[in-house]
Protein backbone atom coordinates (compact mmCIF):
# COMPACT_ATOMS: atom_id res chain seq x y z
CA UNK A 1 0.00 0.00 0.00
CA UNK A 2 3.01 2.34 0.92
CA UNK A 3 4.34 1.46 -2.66
CA UNK A 4 1.38 2.17 -4.31
CA UNK A 5 0.98 5.58 -2.46
CA UNK A 6 4.84 6.61 -3.61
CA UNK A 7 3.93 5.64 -7.21
CA UNK A 8 0.63 7.95 -7.26
CA UNK A 9 2.37 10.62 -5.29
CA UNK A 10 5.23 10.54 -7.78
CA UNK A 11 2.78 10.86 -10.94
CA UNK A 12 1.10 14.06 -9.47
CA UNK A 13 4.18 15.69 -9.33
CA UNK A 14 5.52 15.02 -12.46
CA UNK A 15 1.85 15.82 -14.20
CA UNK A 16 2.26 19.17 -11.91
CA UNK A 17 5.59 20.34 -13.34
CA UNK A 18 5.02 18.53 -16.62
CA UNK A 19 2.21 21.29 -16.60
CA UNK A 20 3.79 23.89 -14.96
CA UNK A 21 6.45 24.12 -17.76
CA UNK A 22 3.69 24.10 -20.50
CA UNK A 23 2.10 27.22 -19.31
CA UNK A 24 5.51 29.31 -18.35
CA UNK A 25 6.73 28.31 -21.88
CA UNK A 26 4.76 30.03 -24.48
CA UNK A 27 4.47 33.16 -21.87
CA UNK A 28 8.30 33.61 -21.78
CA UNK A 29 8.44 33.12 -25.76
CA UNK A 30 5.95 36.19 -26.01
CA UNK A 31 7.50 38.68 -23.21
CA UNK A 32 10.82 37.65 -25.29
CA UNK A 33 9.19 37.95 -28.71
CA UNK A 34 7.46 41.13 -27.48
CA UNK A 35 10.76 42.94 -26.11
CA UNK A 36 12.12 42.28 -29.33
CA UNK A 37 9.86 43.86 -31.30
CA UNK A 38 9.62 46.92 -29.03
CA UNK A 39 13.61 46.85 -29.23
CA UNK A 40 13.19 46.67 -32.94
CA UNK A 41 10.84 49.62 -32.77
CA UNK A 42 12.38 51.87 -30.76
CA UNK A 43 15.67 50.62 -32.91
CA UNK A 44 13.83 52.12 -35.80
CA UNK A 45 12.21 55.01 -34.53
CA UNK A 46 15.48 56.42 -33.33
CA UNK A 47 17.09 55.91 -36.79
CA UNK A 48 14.25 57.77 -38.69
CA UNK A 49 14.41 60.52 -35.47
CA UNK A 50 17.93 60.78 -36.47
CA UNK A 51 17.45 61.07 -40.07
CA UNK A 52 14.35 63.38 -39.91
CA UNK A 53 16.44 65.49 -37.47
CA UNK A 54 19.39 65.87 -39.59
CA UNK A 55 17.47 66.81 -43.32
CA UNK A 56 15.32 69.29 -40.84
CA UNK A 57 17.62 71.33 -38.88
CA UNK A 58 21.59 72.04 -38.90
CA UNK A 59 22.64 73.20 -35.90
CA UNK A 60 24.32 76.57 -36.37
CA UNK A 61 28.33 76.51 -35.12
CA UNK A 62 29.90 79.67 -32.92
CA UNK A 63 32.24 80.98 -35.67
CA UNK A 64 34.59 81.55 -32.63
CA UNK A 65 34.59 77.82 -31.80
CA UNK A 66 35.14 77.09 -35.78
CA UNK A 67 37.67 79.74 -35.57
CA UNK A 68 39.34 78.17 -32.30
CA UNK A 69 39.57 74.48 -33.73
CA UNK A 70 41.63 75.61 -36.98
CA UNK A 71 43.80 77.49 -35.06
CA UNK A 72 44.33 74.33 -32.39
CA UNK A 73 44.90 72.20 -35.54
CA UNK A 74 47.42 74.96 -36.88
CA UNK A 75 49.37 75.02 -33.77
CA UNK A 76 50.14 71.30 -33.97
CA UNK A 77 51.49 71.87 -37.25
CA UNK A 78 53.90 74.87 -37.17
CA UNK A 79 56.27 75.44 -34.47
CA UNK A 80 59.85 76.91 -33.84
CA UNK A 81 62.96 74.39 -33.45
CA UNK A 82 65.69 74.75 -30.92
CA UNK A 83 66.96 77.35 -33.86
CA UNK A 84 64.60 79.48 -33.44
CA UNK A 85 63.17 78.36 -37.23
CA UNK A 86 60.12 77.96 -38.35
CA UNK A 87 59.02 74.56 -39.03
CA UNK A 88 55.83 72.98 -40.76
CA UNK A 89 54.48 69.49 -39.99
CA UNK A 90 52.78 68.13 -43.25
CA UNK A 91 51.90 65.20 -45.09
CA UNK A 92 54.95 64.33 -46.20
CA UNK A 93 57.49 64.88 -43.74
CA UNK A 94 58.60 68.26 -41.96
CA UNK A 95 60.21 71.18 -43.89
CA UNK A 96 62.36 73.48 -42.28
CA UNK A 97 61.40 77.67 -43.71
CA UNK A 98 63.59 79.47 -45.27
CA UNK A 99 63.95 83.37 -44.06
CA UNK A 100 61.46 85.61 -45.92
CA UNK A 101 61.48 83.62 -49.35
CA UNK A 102 60.80 86.26 -52.25
CA UNK A 103 60.32 83.21 -54.90
CA UNK A 104 57.33 81.41 -54.17
CA UNK A 105 56.21 78.56 -56.38
CA UNK A 106 52.10 77.40 -55.83
CA UNK A 107 51.13 73.84 -57.24
CA UNK A 108 47.46 73.52 -56.58
CA UNK A 109 47.10 75.27 -53.60
CA UNK A 110 46.74 79.20 -55.19
CA UNK A 111 43.09 79.49 -53.91
CA UNK A 112 44.79 79.80 -50.29
CA UNK A 113 47.99 82.19 -51.45
CA UNK A 114 45.22 84.76 -53.33
CA UNK A 115 43.22 84.57 -50.06
CA UNK A 116 46.09 85.48 -48.06
CA UNK A 117 47.40 87.68 -50.85
CA UNK A 118 51.19 86.03 -50.99
CA UNK A 119 53.03 87.07 -54.37
CA UNK A 120 53.92 84.39 -56.13
CA UNK A 121 56.42 84.03 -58.89
CA UNK A 122 54.83 80.75 -60.34
CA UNK A 123 51.60 78.35 -60.08
CA UNK A 124 49.43 76.15 -61.71
CA UNK A 125 47.09 77.50 -63.80
CA UNK A 126 44.64 77.05 -66.90
CA UNK A 127 42.52 78.89 -69.08
CA UNK A 128 38.94 77.45 -67.56
CA UNK A 129 40.24 77.75 -63.95
CA UNK A 130 38.22 79.44 -61.63
CA UNK A 131 41.16 81.90 -60.40
CA UNK A 132 42.64 81.76 -64.39
CA UNK A 133 41.65 85.62 -64.41
CA UNK A 134 43.07 86.78 -61.19
CA UNK A 135 45.99 85.08 -61.54
CA UNK A 136 46.70 86.35 -65.55
CA UNK A 137 45.67 89.93 -63.87
CA UNK A 138 48.94 89.37 -61.88
CA UNK A 139 51.04 88.51 -64.20
CA UNK A 140 52.17 85.15 -62.88
CA UNK A 141 54.28 82.37 -64.60
CA UNK A 142 52.77 79.19 -65.50
CA UNK A 143 53.55 75.83 -63.84
CA UNK A 144 52.19 72.90 -66.28
CA UNK A 145 50.58 69.83 -64.48
CA UNK A 146 49.64 66.54 -66.18
CA UNK A 147 45.99 66.00 -64.59
CA UNK A 148 45.42 62.80 -65.34
CA UNK A 149 49.02 61.72 -64.28
CA UNK A 150 49.42 63.83 -61.63
CA UNK A 151 52.56 64.94 -62.33
CA UNK A 152 54.40 68.47 -62.79
CA UNK A 153 56.55 69.84 -65.23
CA UNK A 154 60.42 70.42 -63.13
CA UNK A 155 62.15 72.21 -65.53
CA UNK A 156 59.42 74.70 -65.60
CA UNK A 157 59.79 74.43 -61.55
CA UNK A 158 62.91 75.26 -62.09
CA UNK A 159 63.66 78.06 -64.53
CA UNK A 160 61.46 80.71 -61.62
CA UNK A 161 64.69 79.75 -59.66
CA UNK A 162 62.14 79.23 -56.36
CA UNK A 163 62.84 79.79 -52.73
CA UNK A 164 60.10 78.07 -51.59
CA UNK A 165 57.42 75.97 -52.86
CA UNK A 166 54.23 74.99 -51.76
CA UNK A 167 51.88 72.00 -53.24
CA UNK A 168 48.91 70.33 -52.56
CA UNK A 169 49.07 67.22 -50.39
CA UNK A 170 47.51 65.00 -53.52
CA UNK A 171 50.98 64.23 -55.08
CA UNK A 172 52.76 61.22 -54.83
CA UNK A 173 55.41 61.59 -52.10
CA UNK A 174 58.32 61.06 -54.63
CA UNK A 175 57.28 64.52 -56.62
CA UNK A 176 57.34 66.06 -52.91
CA UNK A 177 60.85 64.87 -52.92
CA UNK A 178 62.00 65.83 -56.50
CA UNK A 179 60.69 69.59 -55.53
CA UNK A 180 62.70 69.49 -52.20
CA UNK A 181 65.87 69.17 -54.44
CA UNK A 182 64.82 72.29 -55.92
CA UNK A 183 64.10 74.50 -52.91
CA UNK A 184 62.46 74.04 -49.73
CA UNK A 185 58.45 72.62 -49.91
CA UNK A 186 55.59 72.03 -48.03
CA UNK A 187 52.32 70.16 -48.53
CA UNK A 188 48.81 71.71 -47.31
CA UNK A 189 45.60 69.62 -46.74
CA UNK A 190 43.24 71.82 -49.67
CA UNK A 191 40.55 69.68 -47.95
CA UNK A 192 40.33 71.60 -44.52
CA UNK A 193 40.88 75.07 -45.75
CA UNK A 194 40.81 77.29 -42.60
CA UNK A 195 42.92 75.24 -40.90
CA UNK A 196 45.54 75.05 -44.21
CA UNK A 197 44.99 78.91 -44.23
CA UNK A 198 46.96 79.42 -40.63
CA UNK A 199 49.35 77.14 -41.77
CA UNK A 200 50.49 79.10 -44.53
CA UNK A 201 50.37 82.27 -42.61
CA UNK A 202 52.34 80.99 -39.92
CA UNK A 203 54.46 79.88 -42.03
CA UNK A 204 55.16 82.77 -43.48
CA UNK A 205 55.54 84.22 -40.97
CA UNK A 206 52.01 86.27 -41.01
CA UNK A 207 50.13 84.50 -38.58
CA UNK A 208 47.87 87.53 -37.36
CA UNK A 209 46.53 88.50 -41.03
CA UNK A 210 45.49 84.78 -41.97
CA UNK A 211 43.28 84.82 -38.45
CA UNK A 212 41.68 88.15 -39.37
CA UNK A 213 41.50 86.73 -43.48
CA UNK A 214 39.81 83.25 -41.90
CA UNK A 215 37.59 85.19 -39.70
CA UNK A 216 36.16 87.45 -42.76
CA UNK A 217 35.35 84.19 -44.17
CA UNK A 218 33.76 83.00 -41.06
CA UNK A 219 31.70 86.30 -41.39
CA UNK A 220 30.81 85.76 -44.81
CA UNK A 221 29.45 82.15 -44.42
CA UNK A 222 27.53 83.19 -41.19
CA UNK A 223 25.73 85.91 -42.80
CA UNK A 224 24.69 83.81 -46.09
CA UNK A 225 23.47 81.00 -43.51
CA UNK A 226 21.13 84.04 -41.93
CA UNK A 227 20.11 84.92 -45.44
CA UNK A 228 19.29 81.53 -46.58
CA UNK A 229 17.60 80.66 -43.29
CA UNK A 230 14.17 81.16 -44.97
CA UNK A 231 14.83 78.49 -47.59
CA UNK A 232 11.56 76.31 -47.75
CA UNK A 233 12.42 73.20 -48.73
CA UNK A 234 15.65 70.72 -49.32
CA UNK A 235 18.39 70.82 -51.31
CA UNK A 236 20.36 68.38 -52.51
CA UNK A 237 23.84 68.28 -54.77
CA UNK A 238 24.24 65.99 -58.13
CA UNK A 239 27.13 65.29 -60.38
CA UNK A 240 27.22 64.18 -63.78
CA UNK A 241 29.99 62.02 -65.00
CA UNK A 242 31.02 60.41 -68.28
CA UNK A 243 30.13 56.91 -66.64
CA UNK A 244 28.01 57.53 -64.07
CA UNK A 245 25.85 60.46 -61.74
CA UNK A 246 26.59 60.96 -58.10
CA UNK A 247 24.28 61.84 -55.21
CA UNK A 248 26.48 63.47 -52.90
CA UNK A 249 25.72 63.25 -49.13
CA UNK A 250 24.95 65.21 -46.35
CA UNK A 251 28.47 65.14 -43.95
CA UNK A 252 30.96 62.75 -45.29
CA UNK A 253 32.17 64.63 -48.61
CA UNK A 254 33.46 67.75 -48.40
CA UNK A 255 32.46 68.95 -51.89
CA UNK A 256 28.32 69.04 -50.23
CA UNK A 257 28.75 69.52 -47.09
CA UNK A 258 29.21 73.34 -47.16
CA UNK A 259 25.97 73.62 -48.37
CA UNK A 260 24.56 71.78 -44.83
CA UNK A 261 27.16 72.83 -41.98
CA UNK A 262 28.23 76.06 -43.57
CA UNK A 263 24.81 76.98 -44.94
CA UNK A 264 22.16 75.56 -42.79
CA UNK A 265 20.35 74.19 -45.70
CA UNK A 266 17.94 71.36 -45.22
CA UNK A 267 19.24 67.75 -46.88
CA UNK A 268 16.63 65.18 -48.60
CA UNK A 269 16.89 62.36 -46.54
CA UNK A 270 18.44 60.44 -49.10
CA UNK A 271 21.38 62.77 -49.20
CA UNK A 272 21.60 61.47 -45.22
CA UNK A 273 21.04 58.42 -46.21
CA UNK A 274 24.06 58.83 -48.15
CA UNK A 275 26.19 59.37 -45.95
CA UNK A 276 26.73 55.46 -45.01
CA UNK A 277 26.66 54.32 -49.02
CA UNK A 278 29.73 52.21 -50.14
CA UNK A 279 29.73 55.06 -53.53
CA UNK A 280 27.67 57.75 -54.42
CA UNK A 281 26.57 56.42 -57.58
CA UNK A 282 23.07 56.43 -58.39
CA UNK A 283 20.75 54.72 -60.79
CA UNK A 284 18.19 56.18 -63.26
CA UNK A 285 15.72 54.21 -61.69
CA UNK A 286 16.46 55.62 -58.56
CA UNK A 287 16.00 59.39 -59.48
CA UNK A 288 11.96 58.63 -58.26
CA UNK A 289 13.63 58.07 -54.73
CA UNK A 290 14.91 61.46 -54.81
CA UNK A 291 12.16 64.15 -53.39
CA UNK A 292 14.41 67.05 -53.36
CA UNK A 293 13.17 70.59 -53.86
CA UNK A 294 16.29 72.19 -55.14
CA UNK A 295 19.24 70.50 -56.54
CA UNK A 296 23.11 72.04 -57.75
CA UNK A 297 23.93 70.03 -60.24
CA UNK A 298 27.09 69.74 -61.79
CA UNK A 299 27.98 68.63 -65.02
CA UNK A 300 31.67 67.41 -66.02
CA UNK A 301 34.72 67.43 -63.96
CA UNK A 302 37.21 69.63 -61.83
CA UNK A 303 40.46 69.83 -64.11
CA UNK A 304 40.18 67.04 -66.56
CA UNK A 305 40.22 67.22 -70.82
CA UNK A 306 37.34 69.10 -72.57
CA UNK A 307 36.71 65.19 -73.92
CA UNK A 308 35.21 63.87 -70.31
CA UNK A 309 33.37 67.34 -69.89
CA UNK A 310 31.95 66.62 -73.34
CA UNK A 311 31.58 62.96 -72.42
CA UNK A 312 29.45 64.17 -69.06
CA UNK A 313 27.42 67.06 -71.02
CA UNK A 314 26.17 64.66 -73.12
CA UNK A 315 25.16 62.05 -70.22
CA UNK A 316 23.54 65.23 -68.60
CA UNK A 317 21.76 66.21 -71.95
CA UNK A 318 20.43 62.55 -71.58
CA UNK A 319 19.08 62.23 -68.50
CA UNK A 320 17.13 65.12 -69.09
CA UNK A 321 14.97 63.64 -71.35
CA UNK A 322 14.42 60.53 -69.61
CA UNK A 323 11.05 60.52 -67.80
CA UNK A 324 12.45 58.96 -64.52
CA UNK A 325 14.56 62.55 -64.35
CA UNK A 326 10.99 64.66 -64.61
CA UNK A 327 9.79 62.82 -61.70
CA UNK A 328 11.78 65.09 -59.47
CA UNK A 329 10.00 67.55 -57.06
CA UNK A 330 13.30 70.39 -57.98
CA UNK A 331 12.84 69.39 -61.89
CA UNK A 332 9.29 70.00 -61.90
CA UNK A 333 9.59 73.23 -60.48
CA UNK A 334 12.40 74.78 -62.07
CA UNK A 335 14.73 74.66 -58.89
CA UNK A 336 17.65 72.63 -60.54
CA UNK A 337 20.35 75.02 -60.61
CA UNK A 338 23.60 74.41 -62.91
CA UNK A 339 26.47 75.09 -61.66
CA UNK A 340 29.89 75.32 -62.55
CA UNK A 341 32.29 72.10 -63.04
CA UNK A 342 35.82 73.75 -62.50
CA UNK A 343 34.48 75.77 -59.37
CA UNK A 344 32.11 73.29 -57.35
CA UNK A 345 34.85 70.64 -57.90
CA UNK A 346 37.46 72.86 -56.49
CA UNK A 347 38.85 73.27 -52.23
CA UNK A 348 40.02 76.60 -50.63
CA UNK A 349 38.34 79.56 -49.24
CA UNK A 350 37.97 81.17 -52.32
CA UNK A 351 36.40 78.53 -53.66
CA UNK A 352 33.59 78.22 -51.21
CA UNK A 353 33.33 81.89 -51.68
CA UNK A 354 32.44 81.63 -54.93
CA UNK A 355 30.08 78.91 -54.22
CA UNK A 356 28.45 80.74 -51.51
CA UNK A 357 27.53 83.47 -54.19
CA UNK A 358 26.46 80.88 -56.73
CA UNK A 359 23.60 79.69 -53.83
CA UNK A 360 22.31 82.70 -52.85
CA UNK A 361 22.03 83.93 -56.27
CA UNK A 362 19.69 80.57 -56.87
CA UNK A 363 18.16 80.70 -53.63
CA UNK A 364 17.77 83.92 -51.93
CA UNK A 365 14.19 85.32 -52.26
Amino acid sequence: MKKSNLLLLCGLLFTILLNGCSASSPQNTTTSSTAEAKSSEAQESKGKGESSQAAETTAAADPSEIVTKAEKEADALVYKNDSGKTVVKHAYGETVMPENPQRIVSIKVEDLMLALDVSMVACRDFDDFYLHQQLAALNIGKITVDEEANTINYEEVMSYKPDLIVIRDSFDKSIYEELSKIAPTFALHLQDSRSSLLVLGRALGRGEDASKRLQQFQDTVMDARQRLSSVDGTVSMLRVMKKEIRLYPYSKNDMSAFLYADLGLKPDPMVVAYDTADNLAISLETLPDLKTDYIFLVAGYGSLGSEDDAAAKKRYEEMTADPLWKTIPAVQNGHVYDVEARLWGAHGLLAEEMKIADVLKALQK
